[in-house]
């Protein structure tokens, strides 16, 4: 094992990846590196489908559940912490499988990105408060817009944190996060790197997410919400980007009506799929496994077996 082996399980929500990383982790020696924004934090376990102790088979898991729920968690603390578990893993003679659909997080690892070349320019940060206090979040957040309709669309007006590091980006870089980050993935920062992607069609897809979610509701999603907004996490924390903590945030408000809030975190489920398929489908090294293609499917599956018993051993 040496420091360029790196398998990634990448795809979006509820379409298989845990289960297919567990298999190559059983199969192959191996751990796998929780991939996720969301899964980082204690007390998600139901909201960011966490394996069970039972799904994960004994296989070693790293990077999930702990972090406190009120604590923000940035890209470039992500990939330091990763890549530290990744070459432990590589050190102790097993294959680290990276598994997980938050796109930026992937990318931090797999590509030569420097974070510390935006480290942040204080008298931005200064300019961009003030003008919060002034005239407010929602202004603030119309800024960015202005700038970014795409970068203003993944943050919410109330993390005011965020809008200001992401103004702050722009200038310093002269264009959004995103095509920043872009520009930047030139390199693989791993040589000996496969790129496996799980998907459906994708009205298949749609119905497993709607599944998906009323297994959540069923399995206590509503009072595990209930827990962490109790605990203070508030739309300034990151955590409340999780699935059903902002629809059941205005249920529990009164705001709208629980089957309304069931259907608004479907809704909102697909479209995050939606962009995560849109982020993923750029990369073209991809070995794409699509499981609603039965004739092909166990081929294609033999293929990337085949081909990490060529490479890795």
């Amino acid at each position: 094992m040496t420091k360029d082996d790196l398998i990634v399980v990448l795809g979006p929500t509820a379409s298989g990846k845990t289960s297919l990383a567990i298999e190559i982790a059983k199969k192959y020696n191996g751990e796998v590196v929780s991939c996720d924004s969301m899964q980082i934090y204690k007390g998600l376990n139901i909201s960011t489908a966490q394996p069970t102790e039972d799904e994960k088979g004994g296989i070693k898991h790293h990077l999930i559940g702990f972090l406190d729920v009120k604590t923000n968690f940035s890209v470039g603390e992500y990939q330091n912490l990763a890549r530290s578990v990744i070459q432990d893993i590589q050190n102790r003679g097993k294959i680290p499988i990276l598994c997980g659909g938050t796109g930026l997080y992937i990318d931090s690892v797999i590509y030569n990105m420097d974070f510390a070349k935006v480290s942040g320019d204080e008298s931005i940060r200064l300019k961009y408060t003030k003008f919060y206090k002034e005239y407010g979040n929602y202004a603030l957040h119309n800024l960015l817009k202005e700038k970014s309709v795409e970068m203003a669309e993944r943050i919410h007006p109330n993390n005011v944190n965020r809008v200001i590091r992401a103004l702050e980006v722009y200038e310093l870089t002269g264009d959004n996060k995103k095509k920043y980050y872009n520009k930047n993935m030139k390199q693989y920062h791993y040589k000996n790197l496969l790129l496996i992607g799980t998907i459906w069609d994708r009205s298949e897809l749609y119905s497993r997410i709607n599944r998906r979610v009323d297994i959540m509701i069923d399995n206590g999603l509503i009072t595990e919400i209930k827990n962490i907004l109790s605990y203070g996490v508030s739309p300034d924390n990151t955590a409340f980007k999780a699935i059903g903590c902002k629809e059941l945030h205005e249920y529990f408000n009164g705001k709208i009506d629980f089957d309304t809030a069931v259907e608004k975190i479907k809704q909102y489920s697909r479209n995050y799929a939606k962009r995560q398929i849109t982020w993923f489908k750029r990369l073209s090294d991809v070995i794409w496994l699509n499981y609603s293609e039965k004739e092909n499917f166990e081929q294609k599956k033999a293929e990337i077996f085949t081909y990490i018993e060529n490479y890795y051993f």
